[in-house]
């Protein structure tokens, strides 16, 4: 009997695992209802009956974003559930990146979606940084140089990046399988939250002085791509 319990304790383990990630909607579609708030897996949905062609329309991505004393000449445009509430239940999500030569999205991570790169206009050189499973080898950086018309896909949870080398403005719209992939930029994240300084400065190999001026610098820009 116990050996049993063992195996049907396991068995769920295993299945919960299989399921972590957006779940399979009920219903051919369930518009958010943005003011009834999150429940456990997206928002409540708004009577059928209410629905219009127009709920699943979006321009929010049509215009590039204004970049004018944007201090990493690069900027995301948002077409989350908040934005689009039709995406509710669907699994799915979009972002506009614009860059300016030079631009750059900082290396951040989304722990809840594999995201799809598809440039727009330019050149974007991109990439992400693989998971190592022995701390003998080093992370694998995979990267290049994607241009107009072709796409490049980073796998879930990795550390990723957008940086513009070229002399023209570049833009791409990504496709992420998740209603809300999460993001986590990891130099905000590390030097802009509050972190204690000794941590950082023991990783970092750096003196106290820096860590404080790096912090007082990123920490004005927490909601930078809010």
């Amino acid at each position: 009997m116990a050996r049993n319990s063992e195996i049907l304790a396991i068995s769920l383990m295993m299945l919960a695992v299989i399921r972590a990630s957006d779940p399979d909607p009920l219903q051919d579609f369930c518009v958010a209802d943005l003011e009834a708030g999150i429940t456990v897996n997206g928002y409540s949905g708004r009577d059928p009956q209410t629905v219009t062609a127009e709920d699943f329309s979006f321009s929010g991505l049509a215009v590039a974003a204004n970049l004018t004393g944007n201090p990493v000449d690069a900027a995301p445009t948002f077409g989350f559930v908040k934005d689009w509430p039709a995406l509710n239940a669907l699994g799915l999500s979009l972002v506009r990146l614009d860059l300016n030569p030079g631009g750059v999205i900082m290396p951040h991570t989304h722990n809840l979606a594999t995201e799809i790169l598809f440039v727009l206009e330019g050149e974007i050189y991109t990439g992400f940084v693989a998971n190592s499973d022995n701390p003998q080898h080093p992370n694998k950086l995979f990267a290049k140089v994607v241009k107009k018309g072709e796409a490049f896909i980073f796998p879930r949870g990795l550390l990723h990046f957008q940086l513009n080398n070229g002399t023209v403005p570049a833009a791409s719209i990504n496709v992420l399988n998740s209603q809300n992939p999460g993001i986590q930029l990891m130099s905000i994240s590390l030097f802009g939250t509050g972190i204690d300084s000794k941590v950082l400065e023991k990783s970092f190999f750096l003196p106290p002085d820096s860590v404080a001026n790096i912090s007082a610098v990123l920490s004005q820009f927490v909601d930078i791509f809010h």
